[in-house]
Formats: structure tokens, sequence, C-alpha cells
């Protein structure tokens, strides 16, 4: 019989609420300065602070490796299933300005993207409105050809990012219409999007031009010390009527390697409030990713496992992947050059599987399999992402 129609509490083993990781855990000390330089607080801008653009630039060439240690902890003791039976999804992060080869750098990876539904993240504008030379609409403003598009090997893409306005609300209505012509489903600007069963309902933590937009960009501010994200809004976009529901997130902070505790909170907010997929992009490089259980008892909560109650009741198994990295750009370190292809299989009860298959953007430019890649460099990149990646399962 089951034991709580006896009486029995199946929670009781459970800590009180906020008790436990990532709600409490011991804060990073002894950072280097430029560790501490995060973009997404918007608590400081390039043209009046000098000194945190330096050390911004300093963290984009030396990174953050290292995380609080309960993080590093949680995901060292994962271990994710392969994908399994159902629909499958194929994931990438950022697509960035690449600087040439626009119409053929993503044709060696097609074949990785094999899922029944396709998703990647068009982190630039591709408005014929505007310049795509480097530098003409500001120091880190980007605008691409549309010949970018004949490259892109997605059904669906992510249009709020923080450079959604670098071309202006003209380059973005430019941008919207481009894709959509090429045949893409585009999500996250002025509507959310459903494809056949699957709701991709994406977010960003903010823009670059920080300046009104005529435009919905379902902006919340992740990165904010004191995040006053509109749960309500996000509970409305998730009741949309859908079998499984994909929630892409433009959030996390650039250049670090492990999720801040308070982007994992906000995981389980998404999943506790309906999503059974949280993907991330953003930082730049690849973060780990983790399994969540959903009203079921017999997993207690804590570091290593991700477990939370709903008032409905219903098991469910979601996942959460903090950060794809990019899928191409010409920044200039290696791990912002390589990203992964992740494939997620979607089940009755949610989340059946993950995988995950690296790439990296080399000169031409190419997107090519990192695997293909001797290079001592790449070489020691493809085994830094196994031991970072733990027991997310390779294809």
């Amino acid at each position: 019989m089951i034991p709580w129609i006896l009486g029995c509490d199946p929670y009781a083993e459970w800590p009180a609420e906020g008790s436990y990781f990532p709600y409490a855990y011991t804060p990073e000390s002894e950072l280097q300065d430029y560790e501490t330089v995060r973009w997404e607080t918007e608590s400081w801008t390039p043209e009046d602070d000098a000194d945190q653009l330096a050390l911004y630039l300093l963290k984009a060439q030396d990174h953050k490796p290292a995380g609080v240690a309960e993080v590093e902890a949680h995901f060292a003791a994962q271990s994710l299933p392969a994908p399994g039976d159902g629909q499958s999804i194929s994931l990438a992060g950022d697509v960035m300005w690449v600087g040439d080869n626009w119409s053929s750098f993503a044709v060696p990876v097609a074949d990785l993207l094999d899922g029944d539904l396709r998703v990647g993240n068009l982190e630039t504008p591709v408005s014929s409105l505007h310049s795509t030379e480097p530098g003409a609409l500001g120091l880190y403003a980007f605008n691409a050809p549309s010949d970018m598009l004949e490259a892109l090997p997605f059904d669906a893409l992510q249009l709020n990012n923080n450079h959604s306005l670098d071309a202006g609300d003209e380059g973005l209505a430019a941008t919207v219409s481009a894709v959509r012509s090429a045949g893409y489903v585009a999500t996250g600007v002025d509507g959310q999007a459903t494809v056949g069963n699957v709701a991709l309902i994406s977010y960003t933590w903010g823009t670059n031009v920080r300046e009104p937009s005529a435009h919905e960009l379902y902006i919340e501010p992740f990165g904010h010390v004191e995040p006053e994200i509109d749960w309500d809004r996000v509970a409305r976009d998730l009741a949309v009527e859908a079998r499984w529901k994909v929630v892409l997130l433009h959030w996390g902070y650039e250049y670090e390697y492990f999720p801040e505790p308070q982007f994992m909170q906000q995981a389980r907010e998404f999943i506790a409030r309906g999503a059974d997929l949280v993907v991330g992009q953003g930082p730049h490089v690849v973060q780990p990713a983790e399994i969540c259980h959903v009203n079921d008892p017999s997993q207690v909560p804590g570091v290593g496992t991700c477990s939370l109650r709903t008032a409905d009741g219903e098991p469910r198994t979601a996942a959460v992947i903090y950060s794809l990295g990019n899928f191409a750009t010409s920044m200039a370190t290696i791990p912002c050059q390589v990203g992964v292809i992740a494939t997620v299989t979607l089940g009755s009860e949610g989340v059946t599987g993950l995988a995950w298959e690296p790439v990296a953007t080399v000169d031409g430019p190419s997107v090519v399999p990192l695997a293909s890649l001797t290079g001592e460099e790449y070489l020691a990149e493809a085994a830094r992402l196994e031991e970072h990646l733990g027991g997310w399962g390779r294809r």
C-alpha cells in the first residue's frame, strides 16, 4: 500500500525548503578582480567605466574556470541517461558573426543536427539595411549578410539575445523578416513559437543597446544580483498548449565554466512552472547539464540531486543544459571557439535522455566536429570537455 495513504509523509526525509543546495551554499572567496566582472548585472557601462571594461577584456581572455565548490561537486555527481525513445531535439548555441564563408560555414556539421526539431540561437542581426563591416555599428555591435541563413542547419531560431538591437529596431524587423523568408520558425520577438508538439519559449537577460524597443523581446534580468523576474508572465507563457515545453534562455555570466547557484535556482523555478527542458546559451563557453526529478520523493534534493515538488503531484523528468557555448564565432580563445550540439529526447514523462557532440569554429571560417581536429590545443580542449561535462553522454 502507498505509504501516504496510511498517513505517512513521503517527503519526510526532505530538508526544510531553502536550507539545501543550490539555495544554501558557500560563496567563493579570494577571486581575482576580473572574475567578479559581470556585464549581465547591468551595473556598469563600457563608456562610463574604463576600469571595469579593462577587467572585462581580461576575463574574455583568461575566463573563469572554477566555480562554487558545491556547484562543482553537484555536476561531478551527475549521471545523465543517453538519448532514448521519443521526440528528439537537436540544440546548438550562439550563432555569431563569423566574417566570411557565409553561405556554407556550417555545412561540415549539418549531419550532427539530426533531431526531429533543430534549434539554434541567432546572435547577430541579418539586416540588408545595415553595414556588415566589423565596427560599423559599434565596438560590440554586429550585422551579418542574409547569406548566413543559407548555412544554418536549423528549423527554428531564437532571436532574442543581447545582440538583438545591434542594428536598432529597424535592423531587428529586417532580421525577423529575413529569418522567416528563409523558412525558419522565429521565436522570442513579438511572440513565442510552437513547432508541432513542442513549445519554444525564449527569454534574454537584456540587450547591449539599453534603449527602449518597440518590440517585445521577453527580457528578464537573470544576471542581476537581486533579480526581479516576472514569474507570473513566465507562468502564462508556459501555460501554452503543447506536449513538451522547452525554455531557451540567453543568460549566465560570460566566460564562466560553471553556472552560479542563482541560475540553478532560476532553472528550478522554470521547471516548477512547467518546463520540461531548460537550455542556456550566452556565456560563450560550455557549462554542464543536470537531470531534475519532479514529484519523486525518493530523490532527496541537495548537492548531486536536483529534485522538486509541484502542486499537481505528477511525476516527470526534466533537464537543464546551462550553456551550449558557441556554435559559430570569430572569438579568439579555444574554449570560445568550441561549443556542443546537444541531442535531447522527450517521452511521455519528460526528458528520457541527453547527449552531446563538440564542434569548433576554425579558420575559413568553418564549423567542424572537434573530433576531426588533431592540433594539440584542440586535443587538450576535447579532453577538458570530457572531464568538465562528466556523466553527460556522448552521441
